[in-house]
């Protein structure tokens, strides 16, 4: 993947589909080689994009009144 592409979604939040019918959901931090730093709350996950078969930009959360 490029990773070119992939810097237009820093900070944004973000799908990450990945082999194995897995995926993981936040917001994409940096991007350093060929590893996503995601931010989920308050937690960090580190994604290798060698396992990454699709991104999909998620729209942001609407609060409730």
């Amino acid at each position: 993947m490029s990773q070119t592409i992939i810097e237009q979604l820093l900070g944004k939040r973000c799908m990450f589909d990945m082999e194995g019918l897995t995926s993981v959901t936040g917001v994409l931090e940096k991007l350093d080689g060929n590893w996503l730093s995601l931010r989920m709350d308050d937690k960090l996950e580190l994604v290798n994009l060698d396992y990454v078969t699709r991104i999909r930009e998620l729209p942001e959360k609407k609060r409730r009144k």
